[in-house]
């Protein structure tokens, strides 16, 4: 415990310390009730639109030596390692390239780096790994007699951009990605990636393309379900990789509230005048902007109506509260928009979705059709989920199908809509009259075999 002498002697410090400067505070500021100098400083570096990195070194097994040591021995040691790195700073950075250096909690020592030639994320963490290694060595020496522990730390890089208007949100956004890097929460690239599907979501790099659903009655197309493909030769290329990332970024709703607006630009642009589904995830459905911005962007286009767009919402993240969920689906409904739930039947948590929510249109799980017309429990399956659809009034959509004996069992088995490699592989959206020459040929296929099914039958 400090003593009342101690405590007053802090204080007196904080307040001579006050008046001076934000630049001459820069080296693990005190903690002002009134101002934080490095906060000040990174406001300011901010306004010009330039990049901030952040290096982050993490004392391992920090609270195991907070529980086996005496406190004084606690602080000398977090002195002894902030001296440490003041001494190795200079080797790496120019005081003029430094907006500060902190300490977060008691294990976490934190550096702000103003963009300099050269910079990058790459560079950063070539640096953050050569402090580390110079930080480690020099703290071998030992603090007490007959000592010999060895103290180790973990590095996490982050760039801190423009994202984030708020400063102070953006700094602890930053400090929450570094902690989870230097304690292998997130892989070490995190940081680099993230940046990339920022610039991705900015200069809108995605692609829209479209697979068309098929009336299994008529032949005719029932509506489009549009699909996204990130830049060609990314990482992200592939949807599961650029949405699964950008949750783990948050950067989801960014992420989907784009693929709305391409899906908008498309759907106009070429004329679909038939239903189209766009996939949307119950964390982006339940921002507290994303129905207004929805509206926003419809707004411009008057050749597309609200109640032509099907959100289809999928299974990639759960729901925690469905009589939340329900209100905020009937507000979206109230302006024209309907529902459909993804993957029935291939878990509880689909079906769970179905029955608290009562969508307008269920999408049955490739998993069931798969093989369908070989495996009599997938007739089974699919007979219980179309009698539940039959009794709370909702159309069926059998997704995945892909050959000719899956498509015959749905049309003995009265399913209502098709979609599949067996009929279309998702395309770019074209014109009007080059993608009704593309159908047809489906079209005369189903109807073809419709009728062989009624003859076989």
């Amino acid at each position: 415990m400090q003593s009342a002498l101690q405590k007053w002697k802090e204080r007196l410090k904080y307040l001579y310390l006050l008046p001076l400067s934000n630049e001459s505070l820069k080296y693990f500021p005190p903690d002002f009730t009134i101002r934080d100098p490095i906060v000040s400083m990174i406001k300011q570096y901010r306004r010009k639109g330039q990049p901030i990195g952040m290096i982050l070194f993490y004392m391992e097994e920090f609270h195991h030596l907070f529980a086996t040591h005496p406190y004084p021995y606690i602080q000398n040691l977090q002195k002894l390692v902030r001296e440490k790195l003041l001494e190795i700073l200079p080797r790496y950075f120019k005081s003029s390239n430094l907006l500060g250096i902190k300490q977060f909690a008691s294990d976490d020592f934190c550096m702000f780096i103003k963009e300099y030639p050269g910079f990058s994320f790459d560079d950063l963490q070539r640096k953050a790994l050569l402090m580390r290694q110079e930080l480690e060595q020099s703290l071998r020496i030992p603090m007490r007699p007959n000592e010999d522990t060895i103290y180790s730390f973990q590095t996490g890089c982050h760039i801190i951009g423009m994202d984030i208007e708020n400063t102070e949100a953006a700094i602890r956004s930053s400090y929450h990605y570094a902690l989870a890097i230097a304690t292998k929460k997130l892989p070490s690239h995190f940081s680099k990636s993230r940046q990339e599907l920022l610039d991705i979501i900015e200069l809108e790099k995605i692609t829209v393309l479209a697979q068309p659903i098929m009336s299994l009655n008529s032949g005719e197309i029932f509506g489009w379900e549009i699909l996204t493909r990130g830049p060609l030769n990314s990482v992200f290329h592939t949807p599961t990789e650029l949405f699964d990332f950008a949750y783990q970024a948050d950067l989801l709703s960014k992420m989907e509230f784009i693929v709305m607006k391409k899906a908008f630009e498309e759907i106009s642009k070429r004329g679909i005048r038939e239903q189209v589904f766009i996939n949307v995830t119950p964390v982006t459905l339940c921002h507290p902007l994303f129905l207004n911005q929805l509206l926003m962007v419809l707004s411009a286009y008057d050749n597309i109506s609200a109640s032509q767009i099907i959100l289809e919402i999928t299974e990639r993240h759960s729901i925690r509260d469905f009589a939340y969920m329900g209100a905020l689906m009937a507000n979206y409904r109230s302006h024209g928009f309907r529902f459909a739930v993804d993957d029935a039947g291939a878990g509880y948590s689909s079906l769970q979705s179905i029955s608290e929510l009562i969508p307008d249109i269920i999408k049955i799980d490739k998993s069931v059709i798969q093989n369908i017309d070989q495996l009599v429990v997938k007739q089974y399956l699919l007979r219980a989920l179309l009698l539940f659809a039959e009794n709370i009034n909702c159309q069926v959509i059998a997704e995945g199908i892909e050959s000719q004996g899956e498509a015959d069992i749905l049309y003995e088995m009265h399913v209502h809509m098709g979609q599949g490699f067996y009929f279309a592989r998702p395309e770019p959206i074209v014109a009007y009259q080059e993608r009704m020459l593309q159908c047809r040929s489906i079209t005369e296929k189903i109807q073809q075999n419709r009728q062989i099914c009624s003859v076989i039958a």
